[in-house]
Parts: C-alpha cells; structure tokens; sequence
C-alpha cells in the first residue's frame, strides 16, 4: 500500500488541478453561472483543506473552520448541479450547510474532543451532499443530455460512498478497537478514491456542459433568428418525420402557406425594422394558435409554413381561415403608430398530394398564387 503522505500529497495535486480545469471553463465569456458555481465552490473546499492541514492553528479553526469551508464548498456545487438541471437551492440552505458543518466538527474538536467521532460525523455530512449531487442530476436531467451525466454521477457517487463507508467502518470498528494497520489501509483507499472521483467529476461537469452547447448550437442551426420559427433546415428535418410518422399511423397532414400582403410597402413606407416587427408579430400569432404537434417555419422573406398534423382538408381550412381573420383584426404597435395588414392563405393536404413534403408545398404554393391572383386576404384550397 502507498504511504498516506504521497497518496495526500496526490489528492492536493488533482485537487488543484481540477479545480484550475474548473475556474479555466469557467471564466470563459458565455460561461453558465452553473460552471462559476462549480469553480468558486472548489475554490472554497480548496480553502478548507488548507486550513484543515494546518494542525497549528487553534481547534476551533483547524477542526471547525476547515469543515465549514469544505461544506460551503460543497454546497456551492450543489447549487449549480441544480442550478443545471433547472433547480433551485437557496442561500439560506447554503448558510445553513455551513454553519452545520462547522458546529458538529467544532463540537468534537473543542467541548467533546474526539477525532474518530468528529470524522464519523464530517465524512457523513460531506459523503451525503456529495450524493445529493449525484440524486439530482439521476432525477433532474431529461433529454440527450442525460446520456453524458453518468461520468459526472459515479464520481459524486464514489467520493459520497467513499466517505460514508468510512463513517460507517470507524463507527462500528472502532467500538471494538481497531488496528493501526486496518485505520492506515482505510485511510489510503480513501485518499485515492477521493483523488479519483474528484477528476472523475471536473471531467463530467465539464462533459456535461459542452454537450449542452452543443445542443444549443443544434437548435439555432434549426431556427430563424428573428421570429424563433424553424427555418427552412429545421422545417425538412422535422418536416420529414412528422410525415412518416403520420404516413405510418394513416393521419392525415396539412400545410398551410401564409403570405403577408403588401408586405414591400410596409418596408418601403415604415422601414424595415418595422417590416421586422410585423413579422414577429405574425410569427407569434401563428406559434399562438397552432397546436404542440404542428410546425410553424419562416419559409422566406414574409411567408411562412404550417405543417398541421392530424389536419384533413375541411379542418386545414378552418384553421387558415381562422388565422386569417385573426391577423386582419389585430394590430402592431410601432414607433410608426398601430399598423394594420392582411395575409393570403394557400392549404394543400395529404389527400390530394400525398406524404411527400416537397409536393405538399408545390401544391400549397399554386393554392396561395391562386388566393393572390383572387384579390388577396383569403384562404385557397390546393
């Protein structure tokens, strides 16, 4: 077995290497305020072995203080695994981590001495938030990203275990006098897998947040920047297996082609960045109401698409023509003053064009030539 003072000298050594990883990521520009969490609470858990392995300062400050500061530490980690996985811990919970963590190791250190009671008591606390770490991401996270947690969740996993075990083996073991030999050997596993897990975790945070990027960066490749639709990329990815899965389920599917009237002249009048607020405008009225299963993209300059999945021809036409009604009515405030328009509508359905994306939108936008050439404002079936 190695000796305790190189494995401790190893543990320091991943422990500021893993915490420099952490304050590097974090310092970045578009950092998440989860991954400055997560380098300011090793940060302070750095902070907590230091004055911990100073045995010449007072009891109260070498076996209380330290401990406080690996709880807050701690705690600040736990707040950005939450913080991650869209949860919440408040700073109240922070203060009162640590002042526990520091009150029960105080207590053995200073009006009861004991060291093996203050370890039993401190490896328990700090084994337990280590886990609560590891519990939050297993229920927090949804989606693809929790195929990466995992590297994160056994390290919080290993080190919480690691300490409990020892709390546990020194409760129990030390009522019946332990060897100088079993307490060495139980100190050196310790020290090594505390070592591990700390890497293990640094890598996994980090792997966790790059996956999210990555997500994010997914998503606005899909989407149109100004109205937050799907843009025309989005539309033939998600477009195609809305078809398929409709086509293989027998539904029926609608697109429905809806262009701004005259929407040059409200460049040409206004400017375009009113030009740009209409189209919010439209773009939001649209997202408002369709429903969760449709699709709503910014197919060009003033027009957009809708997929309507479930749709037949008679309720297509319904939803278009209600759609239309509702742009007529409304109205979009503007530093130009309340600007009114109209939109012309052109559905095809599956009925008629079958499930193949490409011809459905060949033959929505006939319809919609067909609603212009009528005079505009309606709706034309394919």
């Amino acid at each position: 077995m190695l000796n305790n003072s190189t494995l401790l000298l190893v543990q320091i050594g991943f422990t500021v290497l893993t915490t420099l990883l952490l304050i590097a990521a974090a310092l970045s520009t578009d950092a998440l305020a989860e991954q400055r969490l997560w380098a300011l609470g090793n940060v302070v858990a750095c902070l907590g072995l230091g004055v911990g392995n100073m045995t010449q300062l007072p009891e109260v400050v070498h076996g209380g203080v330290s401990y406080a500061l690996l709880g807050l530490g701690l705690a600040l980690v736990l707040r950005g695994v939450r913080q991650f996985c869209e949860q919440t811990l408040t700073w109240h919970w922070l203060l009162g981590i640590t002042v526990v963590t520091f009150l029960i190791p105080a207590y053995f250190a200073t009006v009861q001495p004991s060291q093996p009671a203050r370890l039993v008591a401190t490896g328990l606390l700090l084994g337990g938030l280590n886990l609560a770490c590891a519990i939050t991401l297993v229920r927090g996270l949804r989606g693809s990203v929790r195929s990466m947690m995992w590297i994160a969740v056994s390290g919080f996993s290993a080190l919480g275990m690691a300490l409990v075990l020892r709390s546990a083996y020194q409760l129990v073991a030390h009522g019946s006098g332990p060897t100088a030999v079993s307490d060495e050997t139980l100190m050196s596993i310790t020290i090594l897998v505390v070592a591990l897990a700390q890497v293990t975790i640094a890598f996994g945070l980090i792997m966790l947040v790059a996956h999210r990027y990555a997500e994010k960066l997914n998503r606005l490749t899909l989407l149109d920047p100004l109205t937050g639709t799907l843009n025309r990329l989005g539309m033939e990815r998600m477009g195609q297996r809305v078809l398929v899965r409709s086509r293989q389920s027998m539904r029926k599917v609608a697109i429905a082609l809806v262009d701004a009237d005259h929407f040059k002249a409200i460049n040409d009048k206004h400017g375009h960045p009113v030009g740009d607020q209409v189209l919010v405008h439209l773009a939001n009225l649209l997202i408002a109401q369709v429903r969760p299963g449709d699709l709503v993209v910014r197919y060009g300059g003033e027009e957009f698409l809708l997929l309507l999945d479930g749709s037949g021809p008679e309720s297509a036409f319904r939803i278009a023509d209600r759609l239309r009604e509702l742009v007529t009515q409304a109205h979009v405030a503007t530093p130009a003053g309340n600007i009114r328009y109209q939109v012309s509508v052109g559905v095809s359905n599956t009925d008629k064009s079958g499930y193949t994306l490409a011809q459905l939108i060949l033959d929505a936008d006939a319809a919609l030539y067909k609603a212009k050439q009528e005079g505009r404002n309606r709706v034309c079936m394919a």
